[in-house]
């Protein structure tokens, strides 16, 4: 695995563990955790739902807030395959914001340990209300997918360029940065 995919990988699971909405999904049962960080329990929220049948299969589990998203599984194939099913925009639900929240990007399929501490967390969650078995647990590697950004081009200063689908090129924001600039003739 490369060093910024790994890179890719911590911030994914940092946001996953951070956010105060997580939904999990596995197979069709999916739950959501609203308000997590709140320290008042009556004010979190646990959400059972039905998942769409081609959403995710019994093998996989499907991590997501409304900037990153993750599927992890116990084989690679299953966790490739879901992730070529969700797609390089990163949004497992049609009509709803969840998942990735950035610049183009392509999936990264890669055995992780499942002692990496903020996967685990997130495993345990999963366990906890019930998609997961103690197998993922014991299991010393898993394979998860995670979204990284292509890099389209490299600026003056090293710097990575990446594509932003609802930004505006850049000639076209550099255009109007330097027509403001100006100043106004009397």
């Amino acid at each position: 695995m490369r060093e910024v995919d790994f890179r890719y990988l911590q911030g994914t699971l940092e946001s996953l563990n951070a956010t105060t909405d997580l939904v999990l999904a596995r197979g069709m049962v999916q739950v959501t955790l609203s308000r997590r960080g709140s320290p008042y329990a009556s004010h979190r929220e646990v959400h059972f739902d039905l998942t769409p049948p081609y959403l995710v299969s019994d093998d996989v589990l499907l991590v997501a807030n409304y900037r990153k998203i993750m599927v992890v599984g116990l084989t690679k194939d299953v966790v490739k395959q879901a992730a070529e099913a969700i797609g390089r925009e990163g949004r497992p639900f049609e009509g709803d914001q969840l998942g990735w929240n950035g610049p183009r990007a392509e999936w990264v399929c890669e055995p992780v340990p499942s002692g990496l501490s903020l996967l685990r967390g997130i495993i345990l969650v999963a366990h906890k209300y019930g998609l997961v078995g103690r197998a993922w647990l014991e299991m010393p590697l898993v394979h998860a997918a995670w979204l990284v950004p292509v890099v389209v081009d490299w600026d003056e200063n090293g710097r990575p360029v990446f594509d932003w689908p609802d930004r505006p090129a850049e000639s076209e924001t550099e255009s109007e940065s330097a027509s403001q600039d100006l100043p106004a003739e009397a």
